[in-house]
């Protein structure tokens, strides 16, 4: 009866964790539809209330300042000539209530001769399991332009 009770709770752990890699790929490929519509405070709910996204060029704190970024000028006439933020499927680590997951981002913009890639990055999604699921508490993304900040970004693809 050990052995079946123990193969129970080892079903049991893998599904939990399948459940919440499930969960937090929804959350991470949810990011490219919601800029790409305007709809800034669907981008913002994705991190935690007090959470930090941080990139090459600025960093926001919070989903106001988020959903600001979504809301803005640059990234409004982005939309508005047609652009499709697109993740890849990411490297995840959970360990209980906190994750990591490392992933490449592209952003293509359209152009007058179709579409182009006008950007590629690495990023790096630290994770807390919140009442309303996973949400993302800091994202760290660089551009894969031969920096260093990139490549030790990579290089910790597999660590909290």
């Amino acid at each position: 009866m050990a052995n079946v009770e123990q193969e129970l709770l080892r079903i049991s752990e893998t599904l939990r964790v399948l459940e919440d890699e499930r969960e937090i790929i929804r959350l991470i490929s949810a990011y490219g539809p919601a800029v790409d519509s305007g709809q800034s405070e669907a981008a913002a709910a994705l991190w935690t209330e007090d959470g930090v996204y941080d990139t090459d060029s600025a960093v926001w704190t919070g989903r106001a300042e988020i959903a600001g970024m979504v809301e803005g000028d640059f990234h409004q006439k982005l939309i508005a000539g047609g652009a499709a933020h697109v993740v890849g499927v990411p490297h995840t680590l959970i360990e209980g209530h906190r994750a990591v997951a490392t992933c490449y981002s592209r952003v293509f913009r359209h152009g007058e001769g179709g579409f182009e890639l006008w950007r590629v990055a690495v990023n790096r999604w630290e994770l807390v399991r919140t009442p309303q699921g996973w949400r993302a508490s800091y994202r760290t993304n660089r551009l894969l332009n031969g920096s260093e900040a990139a490549r030790e970004l990579l290089g910790r693809a597999g660590e909290f």
